[in-house]
């Protein structure tokens, strides 16, 4: 059930979870989202894991760098690189059993326990946010190797940021489109010699189109799933459902049967360069 919690609704439409996204730990993050019931890592799982097979296969070695894209406390790696599920994180950090631990304590919990889980020790995974407190604390457990907490739509990477971007060979997202964008995504792969793929889930009212372009000026095939969609999470209230179904209805997107009945739905993009050998390794893909 969606909290009762007001909330003041961002630029892009959407609640303003600034409060929850960048503390010292992550207990208020997965509190409230697990109120929402925020959902997209999990559906997400399969097409992640598909294409990180196809990238070793392509690369002809186990050994993967994965970048995330608004990677916050380090979900998309807790469930890639460890095997935990949405669930677990959610459990994990209730307030049940996290309002007796000081920070250093679930540091020293997480550490220990994400040590233990790691299920593939193949992946290096990298975040990518502007929440550094964020990042922090999913490098300070090991559920992350590393965090970027740089604003690439406002500023140009680093040469330290360039480094640890050199080797991507696979960039995901379950939640950053539309908070970043060309900029972002063109930083990126001017930092990276390996040619990386993208799986980018992009929520409806968000369009692609910008980015799109730029994949396939840099020699990128871009493709859609068909026939499918991603329930991200629930909307948090009235405020939200109708700023959500009005900016739809002026792109001319039907939301019957999709937010229509109160959550967010998010779209599957995958690219890769021109020339890869074999078809797509996720199903139901088209070219745009």
């Amino acid at each position: 059930m969606a909290s009762a919690t007001r909330f003041d609704l961002d630029k892009t439409g959407k609640i303003n979870l600034n409060t929850i996204y960048d503390r010292p730990d992550p207990c208020s993050y997965y509190q409230t989202l697990s109120n929402l019931d925020y959902q997209i890592p999990a559906v997400a799982e399969e097409n992640f894991r598909a294409a990180i097979d196809g990238r070793r296969r392509s690369r002809e070695t186990s050994q993967i760098v994965l970048l995330d894209v608004g990677s916050s406390y380090g979900v998309n790696a807790a469930l890639l690189r460890h095997g935990v599920g949405l669930s677990d994180l959610f459990s994990l950090y209730s307030r049940e059993k996290t309002k007796e631990l000081s920070r250093s304590q679930l540091v020293t919990r997480d550490r220990k326990l994400f040590a233990r889980m790691r299920t593939d020790r193949d992946m290096k995974v990298v975040g990518l946010d502007v929440a550094g407190e964020a990042l922090d604390y999913a490098e300070e457990v090991g559920i992350i190797d590393a965090g970027l907490a740089v604003n690439l739509e406002r500023m140009p990477p680093r040469v330290e940021d360039k480094e640890l971007l050199a080797d991507i060979d696979l960039v995901i997202s379950t939640g950053a489109i539309g908070y970043v964008g060309v900029p972002t995504f063109s930083h990126i792969l001017d930092s990276a010699k390996n040619s990386p793929w993208l799986v980018l889930f992009a929520l409806r009212m968000f369009p692609m189109d910008e980015i799109a372009t730029m994949l396939h000026s840099r020699g990128y095939i871009v493709y859609r799933q068909q026939g499918r969609t991603y329930r991200q999470r629930r909307f948090a209230g009235a405020d939200e459902r109708q700023e959500v179904l009005s900016r739809l209805a002026a792109m001319r997107i039907d939301p019957t049967g999709l937010e229509a009945e109160g959550w967010y739905h998010a779209e599957l993009y995958f690219a890769w360069r021109e020339g890869e050998a074999g078809p797509p390794p996720i199903d139901g893909l088209s070219p745009l």
